[in-house]
């Protein structure tokens, strides 16, 4: 893989917590060495390198340097070193491993819990913090030259906050170079002062007004603000009326922004946890019964992702399959979530809501269209004959396919698999998800696989059977 695709995947990384990342890539016409991108989440901090290693005789072996130098780099910030000293421990290795002697780059390490920003550099130019009105000030750190050739001054380590209004900036030497005339802070601080400490718009601003020369290798930049992330959890308790639930969107709505949750998986959830509580308040709860609560929870997990839960005390009922205008929102919380959980007692129901953060392109929707579905309606069953190839990739889409099916395990589901062949990862994957939906719904999933062929395997090696029920053949339609 190229270093031109390795900061093309930087891209589409979701934010690491406690910061709003952007990165923006120009790609050059001429390589004189190899980029070195990285952003780095650790225990309580974040670590972004921006920087070069020289010209190696193949692609190959300048990308070995690069993951010797990120592996050294990552060991010393684990160990709760500081950047001046990570740096010096690059500049000590580098002194023996000749192939690493010049590289040049900048470390900025970035705690989100106190704002605080460090910076050493090594023959690169130090981050910029832009203000909303557009000043500029250049933390330098601890710096020296490239490594090997001249070692950084481990006591000029400098810690700066960085304020809610600012926008760090980090850029490659080459992005400098491609703003000669106006020059790279004055364009920065131009940008900022005009749309306020947007890093999406910083990023793109610098790489699309760029002129670039002809010798230089890919520019480069990360850019991004400190969000300010709920430590607490979410808990709401409202009537169960339907006056209320848009009281319940406006209150999660703004509790997910202060967590850090990207705009398209806060869409997610409050759509999801609507559909959620709409359900208790129209199913939970006889009609004109009075005194009953909807109680939502939210905590966000250290990896990002946000557990919800929506509770009632009344009794959830799922819709006759006879009724084909309900059923949708059981469909629309599996969609939205990468998992659903219905839990129904003698004392209420509880819905379990999960996410992990999205990427931000594709989302991990690819269907390779590997495989076909043939759906048949039988009575209060619904009847799909599944054939072809079924990768991991092709997994999203035929989950889609099935619960839609299934109006999100309201119908109850039977599989034909006796056509599926070769690879069958994707399969089992979307099984597990249409098994749960199916079971919460109280309608088990049956599976047809003809007895010693490799789909059955590989059902029972997953441990399907545990969770479906498994057979043969389907009985014959009456």
């Amino acid at each position: 893989m190229t270093a031109t695709e390795i900061a093309r995947q930087l891209l589409d990384q979701p934010d690491p917590a406690g910061m709003r990342l952007a990165s923006g890539l120009l790609p050059g016409s001429a390589s004189p060495g190899r980029d070195w991108h990285d952003v780095l989440p650790l225990d309580d901090r974040v670590a972004l390198v921006i920087g070069k290693v020289p010209r190696q005789p193949t692609e190959d072996m300048a990308a070995a340097v690069v993951e010797r130098l990120r592996g050294a780099l990552t060991t010393q910030l684990l160990q709760g070193r500081g950047p001046a000293e990570t740096v010096l421990a690059l500049h000590r290795y580098a002194g023996y491993a000749a192939e690493a002697a010049g590289t040049t780059l900048c470390l900025a390490v970035f705690e989100p819990e106190t704002r605080s920003l460090r910076c050493a550099t090594a023959g690169h130019p130090g981050v910029l913090l832009i203000s909303e009105d557009g000043c500029v000030r250049q933390l330098i750190g601890s710096r020296g030259g490239p490594l090997a050739a001249g070692f950084p001054d481990i006591g000029g380590e400098t810690v700066e906050t960085v304020g809610q209004e600012e926008v760090v900036l980090q850029y490659s030497i080459e992005l400098g170079r491609c703003h000669p005339d106006s020059g790279l802070e004055r364009a920065a601080a131009a940008a900022v002062a005009e749309s306020g400490p947007d890093p999406r718009v910083l990023c793109d601003r610098l790489t699309t007004s760029a002129t670039c020369p002809s010798d230089i290798g890919d520019a480069m930049a990360f850019a991004f603000v400190p969000s300010t992330r709920s430590n607490r959890p979410f808990v709401l308790s409202i009537p169960a009326e339907p006056a209320r639930l848009s009281f319940l969107r406006r209150e999660l709505s703004a509790w997910l922004a202060a967590s850090g949750v990207s705009k398209e998986d806060a869409f997610g959830f409050v759509l999801a946890v609507g559909e959620a509580a709409s359900n208790s308040v129209e199913h939970g709860y006889d009609s004109g019964r009075g005194g009953g609560l909807v109680t939502v929870t939210a905590e966000a997990g250290g990896s990002g992702a946000i557990r919800i839960t929506v509770s009632d005390n009344g009794r959830w009922r799922y819709p006759p399959v006879a009724d084909h205008s309900r059923g949708r929102g059981l469909l629309i919380m599996r969609e939205s979530m990468d998992e659903v959980l219905v839990h129904r007692g003698e004392h209420g129901t509880v819905v379990t809501l999960f996410k992990r953060p999205s990427r931000a392109a594709g989302n991990g929707r690819h269907d390779p269209g590997g495989y076909e579905l043939s759906v048949a309606k039988t009575g209060e069953v619904v009847r799909v004959e599944v054939s072809g190839e079924l990768p991991a990739a092709s997994a999203p889409a035929l989950r889609r396919s099935l619960l839609t099916a299934a109006r999100g395990g309201v119908f109850p589901l039977q599989l034909d698999l006796s056509g599926v062949a070769g690879d069958v990862e994707g399969l089992v994957l979307a099984l597990f998800s249409v098994a749960d939906a199916a079971s919460a719904a109280g309608r088990p999933l049956v599976l047809a696989a003809p007895e010693a062929s490799p789909v059955r395997d590989a059902l029972a090696t997953a441990g399907l059977h545990r969770i479906a029920t498994v057979t043969d053949a389907l009985e014959p339609t009456r």
